[in-house]
């Protein structure tokens, strides 16, 4: 993997991130470059080159345009969390195909899969707290539905080919794309393994656990 390619790819969403509600208050992880980079370079390299080339090229397109992928991503999120905002905002997205949605749902539906197996496993460091279903955004976290489907969204129809194409070999392989993308979270961290940073966490459970469910940014 390219992995200067994955850090200018980081750079530029970070541009768009610490963009978003400008003029306005910054939430905290807006001022936390250092996570926000180790969550996404857990992602990007968890997929395959053709995946990461052709997102860095929808990247590098939005940019050029004036399009803040960041901030679509929550707009989108937003049709379940809040409607009527949602409404109100949706003429500032791009709204994806039919056939982009159909796709981004495939992929959905696997990682939820995928999460709710590491839930069971490591409830300590995959955020087993976090909803899966978007029915349950309610209950004050955004869903790992909502969240994947709000990304997928921004993604072209290239992309999201690639990326399905991606999860299919690995399950033919029998390997998990979030299980993946855990390692590289926890490595991250200092972990040389899911094991060993589950055991740490639970010992810390009284602690606020960190969240590796992905990057919520």
């Amino acid at each position: 993997m390219d992995q200067k390619k994955i850090d200018r790819l980081i750079k530029m969403e970070w541009e768009m991130f610490h963009s978003v509600n400008e003029g306005g208050p910054k939430a905290s992880c807006q001022e936390d470059p250092e996570t926000f980079y180790g969550m996404r370079n857990a992602q990007f390299n968890s997929w395959d080159e053709a995946t990461v080339d052709s997102y860095y090229r929808d990247v590098e397109n939005a940019a050029a345009c004036g399009r803040n992928l960041v901030m679509e991503k929550y707009i989108h999120m937003m049709k379940t969390t809040q409607p009527e905002e949602y409404r109100a905002l949706l003429s500032r997205v791009v709204v994806p195909s039919e056939e982009a949605r159909i796709l981004a749902r495939k992929i959905t539906d696997k990682m939820i899969e995928q999460t709710k197996v590491l839930h069971e496993q490591y409830p300590y460091i995959s955020g087993a707290g976090r909803p899966l279903r978007s029915s349950e955004d309610f209950r004050g976290f955004t869903s790992v539905e909502t969240y994947q489907l709000g990304e997928l969204y921004t993604y072209s129809l290239d992309t999201l080919k690639c990326l399905w194409a991606h999860f299919c070999r690995l399950e033919a392989e029998g390997k998990s794309l979030a299980r993946i993308i855990l390692e590289h979270t926890v490595a991250y961290y200092g972990y040389d393994s899911l094991e060993k940073a589950e055991e740490v966490n639970r010992r810390h459970a009284q602690i606020p656990r960190v969240d590796y469910s992905g990057a919520q940014n």
